[in-house]
């Protein structure tokens, strides 16, 4: 071999080898595709879009039904019923009925044999409705994936004759605030949605309303059984002394009122009559079968801390089958150092029967009795777990009513 050849037969083995081998800096030993701290890595910013990628596909699902849906059914749109709805037109929802679709998910429950028509938005609603029906499992997708400033949702749904609404909005302003105190005549809480609410309604047969404002009316005046803190005589003592010249602030002192906002409320009925009857109970096993969620909410009606002595929160969650409707009412309340409190309100609705049912349930516990129970490192944690002081408070009383419509 002549040494050109030779040569160049290296220098090609040489530049080969420069690049199967990682660049080396001269002054560090560290290989090139090693993040520094200054540095993002390629494989973050991979993540990171796989991940806005998954986020931008959940909120606008491929038609195509897939079988990575846990649900033994899914829904299509009905283009004959989407170009007869102007709603559908203007917002891109679609009246549908829900076909059956098998899947080979061993603990899929069976769907009812008459499959109801399900309708988004509801046959009732007016206005604008930006929150659309997934094309593969059927669902009200809340929040909307066409946000608004500030943010707003007006979701609904129809399933046979029966009609949801749900709306959830900002907290009240200044001015709205002044109008419920001057309502109330009491100070309101501190986070008050007062423009949310949940409305059931049946034909002209049945109306019901969940709204921030009616709970708070049945907030008790001058109570018999005024809660107090640990140090409230200490601060009640003072502020007499203080302002003892002052005639306004001590008639002021003298309008007690249930500071932890503890209301009976269950419900504004408008249209329809129940019937008492405790012995009544809601259909567990109906509402433990695995039947797709076709509308599902969670709101909060109001929240404050008690000025840092606790909370008191009242929040609604609602979900609808093909079959039934289950609303959940409660209201949590923890003085600390004093007693835990929840009131549970239930609402369920047969839709193949009619059968309408409504629950109130009072539990309530002594604060170091219920401490007694925690367990753990952090045993005060749990006392901040509504569904673990749920299931550990004893009742003190349940009342049933019913319909058949």
């Amino acid at each position: 071999m002549s040494a050109d050849n030779r040569f160049s037969s290296e220098k090609t083995t040489r530049d080969e080898d420069q690049t199967r081998e990682p660049i080396r800096s001269s002054k560090s030993t560290l290989k090139a595709d090693t993040p520094t701290s200054s540095s993002i890595g390629s494989v973050f910013v991979n993540s990171a879009r796989e991940m806005h990628q998954l986020t931008t596909n959940a909120r606008f699902p491929n038609k195509k039904p897939t079988q990575s849906i846990l649900s033994p059914s899914f829904l299509s749109a009905s283009s004959a019923n989407r170009s007869s709805n102007k709603h559908t037109q203007t917002s891109s929802i679609s009246t549908t009925t829900i076909p059956s679709f098998q899947t080979s998910l061993n603990k899929a429950a069976t769907r009812p044999q008459s499959t109801p028509v399900v309708q988004v938005p509801a046959k009732g609603h007016t206005g604008a409705c930006n929150n659309p029906q997934c094309s593969d499992c059927g669902a009200v997708i809340i929040p909307s994936p066409r946000a608004t400033l500030p943010l707003q949702d007006t979701p609904s749904i129809s399933i046979s004759d029966w009609e949801i609404y749900t709306s959830r909005n900002p907290i009240l302003n200044a001015t709205e605030i002044e109008t419920y105190e001057s309502i109330l005549s009491i100070p309101v809480p501190e986070m008050i949605f007062g423009n949310n609410k949940v409305e059931i309604k049946y034909l002209d047969k049945f109306h019901i309303n969940y709204n921030s404002l009616d709970a708070l009316k049945l907030v008790a005046l001058n109570p018999s059984d005024l809660i107090q803190v640990s140090y409230a005589n200490e601060w009640f003592q003072s502020r007499q002394q203080k302002h003892a010249s002052n005639d306004e602030v001590l008639l002021e002192m003298y309008r007690p009122f249930d500071w932890t906002y503890s209301t009976n409320y269950q419900g504004t009925l408008l249209k329809g009559k129940f019937i008492r009857d405790d012995t009544m109970n809601i259909p567990l096993e109906k509402l433990k079968r695995q039947d797709p969620i076709l509308f599902f909410d969670d709101m909060i009606l109001y929240e404050d801390e008690l000025g840092d002595n606790g909370i008191s929160i009242m929040n609604i969650k609602i979900r609808a089958m093909h079959s039934c409707l289950l609303l959940l009412q409660r209201l949590f309340v923890r003085v600390d150092n004093v007693l835990i409190r929840i009131y549970d309100t239930r609402l369920y609705i047969d839709f193949e029967t009619n059968l309408v049912v409504r629950e109130f349930k009072r539990q309530e516990l002594d604060y170091d009795s219920l401490l007694k129970l925690c367990t753990g490192n952090d045993p005060r944690s749990l006392m901040r777990d509504i569904n673990w002081c749920s299931s550990e408070l004893p009742v003190i009383d349940v009342q049933r009513e019913y319909m058949t419509i």
